[in-house]
């Protein structure tokens, strides 16, 4: 793992002091080694101008060299934060990639943690959620009611098996607005359905008779809104009755 930067400014810090401290000991020298004033102030001129010169050098250097890496680590930071904001979760973090700063590659490897955290707890929503979906399949199959749900154009979400055997051109891989009815009773029964989610209504104990058959149909459903209050979706309850049953 490198220096942190706060490190490296004490020791670039510490390098131009030394370099002071060197033109100091450089200077007492040629005073003390000086033969005549003429030879000593040419020495100091010559000192001066070279040390003057590499010092501004130096900071030139330093000025633009500490900025540069500070930079250039947070950018390296940001994009990650970025990448997980935008939900990428499944990122496979180099921390090597991320050494510019001792303190950065903290911050980055804290990240990871946080994302082992998220995705452990993603996958055990996940797995809750298929148990919870699971549980609610099984109960519905268990009544004897027919019951489909479906999403706002018509895309079948699902149907239980009483609606499953009464309607077997039924899955969740059509869409109700193109099927074709050829029984005029089935016909009336799925035009109450397209009509509700068509218009967004509720419907509450809607018949629908038969006359050829002496049967009817009981055709409870709700809308389901997101929390802006658009339809999303429908839920029907569909009870046949007498010689349809």
């Amino acid at each position: 793992m490198k220096r942190s930067f706060k490190t490296r400014y004490h020791i670039l810090i510490a390098i131009l002091f030394g370099i002071i401290v060197l033109q100091t000991l450089i200077l007492l020298f040629s005073v003390a080694q000086a033969q005549d004033l003429a030879t000593l102030a040419s020495d100091i001129h010559s000192i001066v101008i070279i040390f003057v010169f590499l010092i501004f050098v130096y900071i030139v250097i330093l000025y633009n060299y500490i900025p540069y890496r500070l930079h250039k680590a947070i950018y390296e930071v940001e994009q990650l934060i970025e990448e997980i904001s935008s939900g990428n979760y499944q990122i496979d973090i180099d921390s090597s990639i991320y050494d510019q700063d001792k303190d950065f590659q903290e911050l980055v490897n804290a990240l990871n943690k946080m994302l082992e955290i998220i995705t452990r707890f993603d996958q055990a929503k996940a797995d809750k959620i298929f148990e919870h979906h699971q549980r609610l399949q099984l109960l519905i199959n268990l009544l004897p009611q027919s019951i489909l749900i479906t999403g706002a154009n018509g895309d079948v979400v699902y149907c239980n098996e009483p609606l499953r055997k009464r309607f077997p051109m039924i899955s969740e891989t059509v869409n109700l607005n193109e099927l074709i009815w050829k029984n005029d009773y089935y016909s009336r029964i799925f035009s109450v359905i397209m009509d509700s989610l068509r218009y967004g209504n509720n419907i509450y104990d809607v018949i629908v008779e038969d006359v050829v058959y002496l049967g009817k149909v009981r055709i409870n459903g709700s809308v389901v809104r997101n929390r802006k209050g658009i339809s999303t979706g429908a839920v029907y309850v569909l009870e046949f009755y007498n010689s349809e049953r």
